[in-house]
């Protein structure tokens, strides 16, 4: 008996599969002897005849697959919660990753929370691409992945969707982050809105809920939010609300009460200019200013940061303030956890519009959304891009979007605040007056992000007690429009 070994391999279909199948077949030929006997007169003949017989057999050897190593930056910060439910925002990251990395041996997720906002995501970033050390995968707000996209940085991202993924998304959010080659550059999670949030307790407590907007449409004028706002404003055990200028953060909340001078926009997508120096973007500075000077706002310099907005909510130090569905969030965690102390009711309206003015459209969020930076090894970005199918899928990206007060922008999730009396009321009156990002909406102009700084910087200047206003908004235009030349 002898044997001969025969070892034929197979090579992995695609990254990402469960093992690499090594199969060895085993050829072994056993030798039959046959006897014949046949009589040949008194003499005997033996015949022997010698046959081969082959058996063969297969033997399945699992071999470790190659390593595939991804970093992955999210939007986010440690210690911070997930706004529907208090769970860590880090326990859920790991929660998910790991659910991918047991059906994927040999893909390692390494991802990390890298602030949000002034939590140090533009610096951690900006930090890493000066570097040529960026992350694969980055998931941030669409007009910062935007810059990176205009400097030809990032993969297309088609590849993560299948044709059943692409038709649940609404085409102007696709539209939104489609390039000039009509490529994906990233691919949207949620957004939603952002409302007006009043601290329901103090007003029922000082007697002045009469003040407040009515429903169904909870809107009201610039001067009967001035009427409540003096009415609740009892310093210093509190104040009728606050404002943030430190960094970049919390421009969209400051933005929004532009809605109620119509006229007001930041930008011009027709003309690819800012025009926010205009007289009703004047008319609606001068009312904001007037809360300074009446005494209305926390008072210091302006530069709060994030975190001293929750503090100063959770402390009942404030009567009201924008980003509403965020802070609302902010007090049913509190509520939950002791950090807030009962009661705190609070309600949600629209912001302000000035007299004889359609109420504002409700401002919206920017929507977070996953980008790939540029990739040398194909083989690696398959990976990627089925990561980030996974992440997107209806059941994974409705949590992220809850974890944010939003909606999932896919068609085909589940709208985890269906029941939820908050959105029971705007979603309706989304429908009657409509929604805006009162950055700009119809195009996201380059070099965002250099922008946003130079308008932080205004709104410093603006909060000074003798800013001339005016003035401001003029350089900042003629600085904004110097910045975004590359645009045309």
């Amino acid at each position: 008996m002898f044997v001969v070994a025969i070892l034929l391999t197979l090579a992995a279909a695609q990254c990402g599969q469960p093992q690499v199948v090594e199969k060895e077949v085993v050829v072994t030929k056993e030798v039959e002897k046959q006897v014949v006997v046949t009589q040949v007169v008194e003499k005997e003949v033996v015949v022997t005849k010698e046959v081969e017989k082959v058996v063969t057999q297969e033997v399945v050897k699992e071999v470790a697959p190659e390593r595939v190593e991804i970093t992955y930056w999210i939007f986010g910060s440690e210690g911070q919660a997930k706004l529907d439910n208090g769970e860590l925002w880090s326990d859920f990251y790991g929660r998910v990753v790991n659910e991918y990395e047991k059906t994927h041996p040999g893909v390692a997720i390494n991802w990390a929370l890298r602030g949000g906002e002034s939590g140090g995501t533009t610096l951690y970033i900006d930090s890493a691409v000066t570097a040529g050390t960026p992350p694969d995968i980055y998931y941030d707000d669409i007009f910062r992945v935007n810059k990176f996209a205009q400097q030809g940085l990032l993969e297309t991202v088609d590849g993560a969707l299948t044709d059943e993924d692409r038709a649940a998304y609404p085409p102007e959010f696709l539209a939104l982050m489609t390039d000039k080659a009509g490529k994906l550059y990233a691919i949207p999670a949620g957004t939603g809105y952002q409302a007006y949030l009043i601290n329901k307790t103090m007003f029922e407590e000082a007697g002045l809920t009469d003040l407040l907007p009515k429903d169904p449409d909870r809107t009201w004028t610039t001067e009967e939010f001035m009427k409540a706002c003096r009415a609740i404003n009892k310093p210093p055990e509190h104040y009728c609300t606050m404002f943030f200028a430190k960094t970049p953060s919390s421009d969209a909340e400051f933005n929004a009460y532009f809605g109620g001078f119509p006229g007001c926009d930041m930008f011009d997508p027709a003309q690819q200019k800012y025009v926010v120096n205009s007289p009703a973007c004047l008319e609606a500075m001068q009312f904001l200013h007037s809360l300074s000077e009446e005494g209305l706002i926390v008072p210091g310099p302006a530069g709060l940061t994030d975190d001293d907005s929750e503090l100063y909510l959770k402390r009942k130090e404030i009567a009201m303030r924008g980003y509403g569905f965020s802070y609302r969030g902010t007090i049913k965690n509190g509520l939950a956890d002791g950090s807030i102390e009962p009661p705190l009711d609070y309600e949600l309206v629209n912001y302000p519009n000035k007299p004889g003015a359609p109420p504002a459209p409700m401002g919206t969020w920017n929507p977070h959304v996953w980008s790939v930076f540029k990739q040398e090894d194909p083989k690696k970005l398959a990976v990627i891009l089925d990561f980030i199918n996974y992440m997107q899928k209806p059941d994974i990206v409705v949590q992220i979007a809850a974890g944010w007060q939003d909606v999932a922008i896919r068609k085909d999730t589940i709208n985890p605040w269906k029941d939820d009396p908050d959105w029971q009321w705007v979603v309706p009156l989304v429908a009657k007056i409509g929604a805006k990002n009162y950055y700009y909406w119809q195009g996201v102009p380059c070099n965002y992000t250099e922008v946003r700084l130079a308008w932080a910087e205004a709104r410093q200047a603006f909060w000074e007690p003798d800013a001339d206003i005016q003035q401001i908004l003029d350089d900042f235009v003629e600085k904004a429009n110097g910045i975004i030349t590359d645009c045309q």
